[in-house]
């Protein structure tokens, strides 16, 4: 400390400064965005004194001025600090730098450490945290995602901040379009395969929070299962986190989806099957031989292929917070990066179903959903060192909301989602989905919009869904040559239907 106190306070050799008032506040400005924290009394002392001195005169104070202050009050700590400080070389820009990147690093090993230590003894023998004894491993484990979560926030290597009149970012405003312009998909997000969704939103982006919402029974899960399916067949690598559906339907779900993929439209011998098989009939093992052969073949397909995005499945056996969906989500970013890759986005099925950790938990349910939800998006601003975090979630309405739905044409208004109002505050887009009784008979589903943080909503439309397999599809859609064809581009004999 003694070394990075030396380089902001004016102290001159020979009757001359070895720092200029600009160097040294060049250095003071670095010092105090670093968020190092001074551990000794006396040192902590020293900056309130510098703080203030700068505040009042806009400049760094002497070596003198701090002597003479301390003597007055008697503070023989904060003179053997300057003795020690005195005898240390000065630095400069990024010398300085480098100086504070260290000392930060040393301190959040220091704090890594303190909270480590204090894990363990929760899960060996417990201890007590503000008012609360906590005890055991899994109390353990929330602690540690709890107390870990500054440190995954504030030690980003991602550019956040910044004077956005400076030539520095000028240069890369000008660099960051060129490289848009030159690919046009660099800037594009995780997509649904649905026109006008797409159209929209250009995709989820690194950051950015969807939710779906709708009432029960209305098509979420299915919606969601669809995305993240198209996620993975753009490269993209997840995490599907089931807290309503049970492992192995949700599974065999998956499976079921890639024999709707367009690849099979042309199979020499499967494209009359492709887009048919019935979910149901995996479950219950009634498939016919040809349609056993069909699924076997595109579960391989499905294993096997490089190209295709990586999917964690899981459904969680405790009540999921936001602290243990943090430790889970660095878990299989740990085990990606190991391969190379990164998490590029979370399905969350569904938030409604998250309680909130123990220490933050306000009682209501509405305020902890409410704040559950803006978590969420900090977490997709935040994630993996500011990369981001694509996070999609399921959201259910309020049963007032779905009563206007039904007599407005299934078209929902804010005031649906008014028991969590921060659902439609943090989320960058928020999309609906609307079934009545006859719709699900013919395979419909009514699409909206409430939110595009970006631009404009969509206006609403009608898909088909396919609950045999659970597919969604647009209605319809053209070639260039303008002959209808299906959500993927391709011609096919499943029928079209008009909305």
């Amino acid at each position: 400390m003694k070394k990075i106190f030396r380089s902001i306070i004016n102290i001159s050799k020979d009757g001359s400064p070895t720092l200029t008032q600009e160097e040294l506040i060049r250095n003071y400005k670095s010092f105090s965005a670093s968020k190092i924290h001074p551990e000794e009394p006396s040192y902590i002392t020293l900056f309130t004194w510098i703080e203030s001195h700068f505040r009042l005169y806009k400049e760094l104070p002497s070596i003198e001025y701090l002597n003479n202050k301390a003597e007055s009050e008697g503070s023989e700590a904060v003179i053997a600090s300057l003795m020690d400080i005195a005898g240390q070389i000065p630095y400069i820009r990024s010398d300085y730098k480098g100086l504070l990147s260290e000392k930060f690093e040393a301190q959040n090993q220091d704090k890594y450490k303190a909270i480590l230590e204090k894990t363990w003894q929760i899960a060996s023998s417990g201890l007590k945290v503000g008012k609360k004894e906590l005890k055991g491993l899994n109390a353990s484990l929330e602690y540690l995602a709890s107390t870990t979560r500054d440190f995954r926030i504030k030690t980003t290597g991602i550019k956040t901040d910044s004077q956005i009149r400076s030539k520095e970012d000028s240069k890369e405003v000008k660099e960051g379009y060129d490289k848009r312009h030159k690919d046009p998909l660099s800037n594009l997000g995780m997509f649904s395969f649905i026109d006008r969704i797409d159209d929209c939103f250009r995709g989820v982006k690194l950051g950015e929070l969807l939710i779906v919402a709708a009432f029960v029974a209305q098509g979420k899960t299915t919606m969601s299962t669809n995305l993240a399916y198209n996620g993975i067949m753009q490269g993209l690598n997840g995490l599907y986190l089931s807290l309503e559906m049970n492992f192995n339907p949700m599974r065999d779900l998956f499976y079921v989806l890639h024999t709707c993929n367009p690849l099979w439209y042309d199979h020499p011998k499967f494209s009359k099957l492709a887009g048919k098989l019935s979910l149901k009939k995996v479950l219950y093992g009634e498939l016919e031989d040809t349609e056993l052969e069909f699924f076997k073949t595109a579960s391989d397909d499905f294993s096997n292929r490089e190209d295709y995005g990586e999917l964690f499945l899981s459904q969680p056996t405790e009540a999921v917070t936001p602290s243990s969906l943090e430790l889970e989500i660095q878990d299989k970013q740990a085990i990606l990066a190991e391969k190379g890759k990164n998490l590029d986005f979370l399905l969350l099925d569904y938030v409604g179903l998250m309680v909130q950790d123990r220490e933050y938990k306000y009682g209501d349910y509405n305020i902890d959903l409410n704040n559950i939800i803006k978590r969420l998006k900090n977490t997709a601003i935040n994630f993996n060192n500011g990369r981001g975090l694509r996070v999609i979630t399921p959201f259910q309405v309020n049963r007032d909301g779905w009563k206007e739905a039904c007599k407005n044409n299934g078209v929902y208004r804010l005031t649906a989602l008014s028991n969590a109002n921060e659902a439609e505050r943090s989320a960058d887009g928020v999309i609906t989905l609307f079934m009545t009784d006859e719709d699900k008979k013919n395979g419909i589903i009514k699409i909206g919009s409430l939110k595009n943080r970006m631009g404009e909503d969509f206006l609403p439309f009608e898909a088909r869904i396919d609950f045999s397999s659970r597919k969604i599809y647009d209605f319809i859609q053209k070639k260039e040559d303008m002959s209808p064809t299906d959500n993927f581009g391709i011609s096919s004999d499943i029928p079209t239907l008009l909305g």
